[in-house]
């Protein structure tokens, strides 16, 4: 054993290592290869051109603005992590994203930005606009950049180049007026891509003309063969979708359905019948389906739902729903052998998941190296998954929902104050749209300073909460686990009950809608095959089936039995996707939200905000109880994530107590700097993570999978004979 562990970890260093030099060696060559000059068609933020040129031939640029590449600001140790983890999220996506059977799909990128300078040690402080003769002050600049209205961190540096006169040292900032994706549609016209739907607007195209123009006045970004076409992919599946997807479907066939005729069981487990207090485990049946759930019930249900009907329509729940169906035999399956190859330590705790069943498992079939290498992946993906999508996201999250609730008057007050400086524009009072604007972005100064000072509060809230839970171990997180998660569940559905009641009569034709899209080949969002996607999208990231996540705990259960707690573990999906996910579902056909441009495209509301607002239509009071879900929702992932973490840490540096408080210690930190700080790329790695940990994973149960159907026919031969005990 002790063998073993000195090459899973020695394993893992290796892989640590080996990624971090690929990581920095990728962005060793991005900032090597970044280009040192800006050329007359190349529109970023170190250059605008002038008037446009004549309608052939080259853009002639009259004015450009050059950055000093020496003065660029110099990045935090927090921003050159981030730069690092968006270089490794970019090479990950590649793999984890890649489209099977996706169509080539042609694009361009438009952005107009605004330009104003002023000279290095000039007489004035004011900034010109660098077309037209809009002035600002030094002080209406500082705000804007404070306020986030303008694309640079700070005022920079560079020469303004003017055709036939000498360059002039100026300092400058620049605001976007408007960027937007075209895509082409059927009819080769391109179309402005909309908000968070996979339509394109029957108003907004560019015509020939009109592109030869904005390419022109260098109004079009361009790719890397200096083209404004850029050619990318659309439709498809993303591959680990289709791996999770695949086996899903696979197992639900090998099992024979047993998520069908083994439901019943499950029930009769979960009601404790079965729950014999002298067999070896730490928690209940109950509480490793509660503890488990904590970690999948959550801001998938509320915010995953809307994104794929907003995205595919009506349809793409019921796509959605199938791929909870079949996720509910991979959860049998994993969680078959977690119970199946676990550990049982001297103290009693258990050690059991995919870092155990792989290795072991897959030694019995003779690929032992194979078990090692896909356990150590898992357990790097794993630990890695608990401190980010597990911890940070989930703070972050929680601490937003609850700061919007606060702030819910300054809000108002901001919404109002922008619709009088939209009313004063349209009538060109320029002197009250000055004095309004102050106001403004004297109230944004003042949230964010408020924002920032809760988010610290918050954050030290949540970690000592935290805390206060995983110190004491899974049995613990059960015992917290199982009265949170009914009880949050219990409040959501309710609200949603209300709502789904209140319009009962609508409820058959809305469920009729549903299964009608969901196989129209014209259906919302782009086709059968579309919609399909986003449904099987949306509910692998939800209910996390075949990741692996729910072994770790379910091999924690009090039971003898492995087929058993596999029977607890296909609950989950069902109550996760196809219970939770479908009353979000009718909330948002009920209320129109899933196809709302006000709401979707003018206001930019999607996920959570756009569920929200959906609710709020009819429920005025219900932001405060999606609030407490989200924070109750949150609280429950991260304890449930902290177990998940903790037992791969030991499952590599061994149980000793240095080593066991050395991994709370530093999942305790990050909740509170997941409140605090907004890291971007680092928690996008985090959540990369979690999904790549489905294909060591679902390899591993294909291959082991054989053992789990025999162990199944004999245990239902069993249950059929009636020879086990019951205790209730």
């Amino acid at each position: 054993m002790k063998r073993s562990r000195n090459l899973k970890t020695a394993l893992f260093w290796m892989l640590l290592l080996s990624f971090g030099l690929w990581t920095l060696n990728a962005t060793g060559q991005n900032e090597s290869a970044a280009p040192q000059k800006t050329t007359a068609n190349n529109n970023t933020n170190d250059q605008l051109a002038g008037p446009p040129g004549p309608p052939t031939g080259e853009p002639l640029t009259k004015v450009t603005i050059q950055a000093d590449k020496s003065e660029e600001v110099d990045l935090s140790v927090m921003a050159k992590i981030d730069r690092l983890a968006k270089t490794a999220v970019d090479h990950i996506a590649n793999v984890l994203f890649l489209r099977v059977g996706a169509a080539q799909q042609e694009s361009i990128q438009y952005l107009d930005k605004n330009y104003f300078y002023r000279l290095k040690n000039g007489a004035t402080t004011d900034f010109t606009a660098l077309s037209g003769s809009e002035q600002l002050s030094q002080d209406d600049v500082l705000a804007g950049i404070k306020a986030g209205i303008y694309n640079e961190s700070k005022i920079t540096s560079g020469t303004l180049n003017t055709e036939g006169a000498e360059p002039l040292s100026i300092e400058f900032v620049s605001r976007t007026a408007k960027e937007a994706t075209y895509v082409k549609d059927a009819e080769g016209i391109f179309r402005a891509q909309l908000p968070m739907l996979s339509m394109l607007s029957q108003d907004d195209s560019l015509s020939e003309t009109e592109i030869t123009s904005a390419l022109q006045a260098n109004l079009l970004v361009l790719n890397d063969e200096g083209t404004h076409i850029h050619i990318g992919k659309s439709g498809g599946m993303p591959i680990v979708v289709l791996w999770l997807a695949c086996g899903a479907v696979f197992f639900t066939i090998y099992m024979k359905g047993v998520n069908i005729w083994g439901f019943k069981h499950a029930i009769e487990v979960v009601r404790g019948i079965y729950d014999n207090p002298d067999e070896e485990g730490e928690v209940t049946h109950m509480q490793a389906l509660a503890s488990a759930l904590s970690a999948t019930v959550g801001l998938g249900n509320i915010a995953g739902v809307t994104i794929a009907m907003t995205m595919g329509g009506p349809g793409a729940f019921f796509w959605m729903m199938m791929c909870g169906f079949f996720g509910m035999t991979s959860k049998f399956v994993e969680c078959t052998l977690g119970q199946k190859y676990r550990r049982i330590k001297d103290d009693g705790s258990v050690l059991g998941g995919p870092m155990a069943y792989l290795p072991e498992g897959l030694k019995e079939l003779g690929v032992g190296w194979l078990g090692v290498t896909l356990g150590v992946l898992f357990t790097f993906m794993c630990i890695m998954g608990s401190f980010g999508g597990g911890n940070m996201f989930q703070s972050n999250q929680a601490g937003s929902q609850l700061l919007t609730i606060v702030q819910a008057e300054d809000r108002a007050k901001l919404a109002s104050l922008s619709e009088e400086i939209k009313s004063a524009n349209q009538v060109n009072d320029n002197a009250k749209v000055l004095e309004l604007d102050t106001q403004r972005e004297a109230l944004k100064s003042e949230m964010s300073d408020y924002a920032d000072t809760f988010n610290m509060v918050f954050g030290i809230v949540m970690a000592a909460l935290v805390a206060v839970v995983i110190i004491g171990g899974i049995k613990s997180i059960g015992k917290v686990a199982e009265k949170i998660v009914p009880a949050m569940c219990l409040i959501y559905i309710l609200a949603c009950l209300y709502v789904i009641l209140a319009h009962v009569a609508e409820i058959p034709g809305l469920v009729g809608m549903i299964f009608t899209e969901a196989f129209n080949p014209q259906a919302f969002g782009g086709g059968l095959v579309g919609v399909l996607v986003i449904g099987v999208q949306r509910a692998a990231f939800s209910n996390e089936a075949g990741v692996g996540s729910a072994a770790i705990v379910h091999s924690a259960a009090k039971t003898e039995e492995p087929i058993r707690e596999g029977a607890v573990a296909l609950l989950e999906p069902f109550i996760d996707t196809i219970v939770v996910c479908s009353m979000t579902a009718l909330v948002i056909l009920i209320t129109g939200a899933w196809n709302n441009s006000d709401w979707i495209i003018d206001q930019g509301l999607a996920g959570t905000q756009l569920t929200s607002e959906a609710f709020e239509s009819v429920l005025p009071w219900f932001p405060y109880i999606l609030t407490l879900a989200v924070v109750l929702f949150a609280f429950s992932t991260m304890i449930s994530w902290s177990y998940y973490g903790e037992r791969c840490w030991e499952s590599l540096f061994g149980g000793s107590a240095i080593s066991v408080y050395t991994y709370k210690a530093i999942f305790i930190v990050a909740v509170f700097v997941g409140a605090i700080v907004p890291l971007g790329a680092v928690l996008d790695f985090s959540d990369m993570m979690i999904l790549c940990m489905a294909f060591p994973n679902v390899l591993g149960l294909i291959l082991l999978s054989p053992k789990v159907r025999r162990d199944l026919q004999a245990y239902w031969q069993r249950y059929k004979s009636g020879e086990f005990k019951t205790y209730k």
